[in-house]
């Protein structure tokens, strides 16, 4: 029997699982920042565009307070863009949190067999 340390059943596959982890975290918020950032500009562009069109007539909230059916498509727009934005987010963390169940597990039965014998 030799004294082995946790550090030996690391292999290198298990660190590149787990850096792949580790880049699905980062890049999950990542993406939910940049379509948080995109749903802005997106707002912004349609209130530029129209403050060009209308040549000082009604502002852009008075227009949006004014015209129901073009408020509610423009919430629907934003919400749609929020929403792809959790759904990525959502879908990366579920891939790293998977890939650290993995080799979290296979470590763990890595460790089984040592202790029946220690037994």
């Amino acid at each position: 029997m030799t004294d082995s340390t946790g550090q030996e059943y690391f292999t290198s596959k298990h660190g590149k699982l787990d850096n792949i982890a580790s880049a699905a975290n980062t890049f999950a918020w990542i993406a939910l920042g940049s379509q948080i950032l995109y749903m802005a500009a997106r707002f912004i562009q349609l209130q530029t565009s129209y403050t060009m069109q209308a040549l000082g007539q009604l502002s852009f909230m008075g227009m949006l307070s004014q015209n129901a059916a073009y408020t509610f498509s423009l919430i629907v727009d934003l919400a749609s863009i929020l929403i792809r934005g959790i759904v990525y987010c959502l879908v990366l963390k579920g891939i790293s949190a998977g890939l650290y169940m993995i080799v979290e597990t296979d470590l763990n039965y890595r460790d089984e067999p040592e202790e029946a014998n220690n037994e």
